[in-house]
């Protein structure tokens, strides 16, 4: 698989929006876990959403057969 700079365009703000709904949300309704806690589940939502994320929006060229809306 190949790196595209333009997938960032995507990836990076969603993945800002979901550290800060996660944190918002983890310290407003839970605040009976413990801060390393919480410190590990907003860390890992975020990983999870930037990798997941980043392979799901295609790019241009990926599949051939694809006659998406670049054409």
């Amino acid at each position: 698989m190949k790196f595209h700079k333009k997938r960032l365009k995507f990836v990076i703000p969603v993945t800002v929006i979901v550290a800060v709904t996660s944190t918002m949300m983890i310290f407003n309704q839970f605040s009976e876990v413990a801060s390393r806690d919480k410190f590990l589940i907003i860390a890992s939502a975020t990983v999870f959403t930037a990798f997941i994320s980043y392979l799901m929006f295609p790019q241009p060229g990926e599949n051939p057969d694809d006659v998406g809306p670049y054409r």
